[in-house]
């Protein structure tokens, strides 16, 4: 998948989808800010798997580092578009 078939805002709402899939919480409630540990507990398990799950969704890497530095959606939905190829595509 490339950067110039999937927008920003597609990206987010996979992101925010997978985050309520795994904090069992409904989409509308993961806001672009919330932190994922202090607000949405998500711990070390839930993390590697939703960075498992946007490298398969994306076809890309990210490594473990740069996962760890993500602390909201905002955060994940930009280094998911840096790793697809650049900047982001406005929706």
């Amino acid at each position: 998948m490339s950067n110039g078939s999937i927008t920003t805002d597609e990206v987010r709402h996979e992101v925010r989808r997978r985050i309520a899939e795994l904090t069992e919480r409904s989409p509308e409630e993961v806001t672009d800010t919330a932190l994922f540990i202090e607000e949405l507990g998500i711990d070390s398990l839930m993390a590697i798997e939703l960075m498992v799950a946007l490298d398969k969704e994306y076809k890309i890497d990210i490594p473990e580092e740069r996962f760890r530095a993500i602390k909201n959606v905002n955060d994940a939905v930009t280094v998911v578009m840096e790793y697809m190829g650049g900047a982001e595509k406005p929706a």
